[in-house]
């Protein structure tokens, strides 16, 4: 109950901020998704491997002297000893699954953004992102590469919302439904990328985010003479 309690007066104390700031479409250029930021952060996010259908990879998550996040582990691809499976070697880090709140079912708007920001530290190995929204098939995962440019170093990765592709156990599917991003339920990393050996990813956190000229997949004109509704859209697009 006291878990309930402080969840639902989060959500009304944040519908009220945006209320009093006369946003009534809730537009901001910035939401938080996830962050960690010291250990007690980490009871937020849940891990897994391949050992959940007996495989051998295994998978860690700590916090660094700076207090934040190191997924990391040793991804092996040795097969179970069940002969169903033809493949093995993936290890992932997620958030909780949303609890409901007094205003609903605690999941949260992604339409009201154009991006989702990560602040990352990456070694050289192959990893994705991971969107989960409300859907019928548990599996199924809106997915995108997390494209690194400086391994070993932290950078801030941008990545357009609509890009992300829908998966089912790692498989891109046939037909690509546009997610239900008005109820997303949780955000995380995974590795796949079949090479046996260990693999380090930290990162600070993950926003959703609009530029001053983005409103989710609109644009937000400015109020400039230079910006009207004749403006070219594609040059204005041009200035993110």
């Amino acid at each position: 109950m006291t878990g309930y309690l402080s969840r639902s007066a989060k959500a009304i104390k944040e519908t009220a901020t945006m209320i009093y700031n006369a946003d009534y479409m809730f537009r901001a250029l910035e939401r938080p998704v996830a962050s960690v930021a010291c250990s007690g952060d980490l009871d937020n996010w849940v891990k897994g491997s391949d050992r959940d259908i007996g495989g051998f990879s295994d998978v860690w998550l700590d916090t660094t002297i700076s207090g934040h996040a190191k997924f990391h582990g040793y991804i092996s691809q040795k097969l179970p000893e069940d002969t169903r499976y033809k493949r093995s070697g993936y290890a992932m880090v997620r958030t909780r699954d949303p609890k409901p709140d007094i205003l609903g079912a605690g999941t949260w708007d992604s339409s009201l953004y154009r991006y989702l920001a990560l602040r990352v530290k990456a070694d050289r190995r192959k990893y994705f992102v991971n969107l989960k929204s409300d859907t019928l098939i548990n599996t199924d995962i809106y997915q995108h590469l997390l494209p690194i440019r400086t391994p070993g170093r932290w950078e801030t990765v941008i990545l357009p919302f609509n890009a992300f592709t829908l998966t089912s156990n790692s498989v891109i599917l046939a037909a690509q439904p546009a997610m239900a991003s008005t109820k997303m339920e949780t955000a995380g990393f995974s590795i796949s990328d079949r090479r046996e050996g260990p693999f380090s990813l930290e990162f600070a956190w993950v926003k959703a985010i609009n530029t001053n000229f983005t409103f989710g997949e609109l644009l937000r004109l400015s109020y400039h003479t230079e910006v009207t509704w004749k403006t070219d859209f594609d040059k204005l697009d041009k200035r993110l």
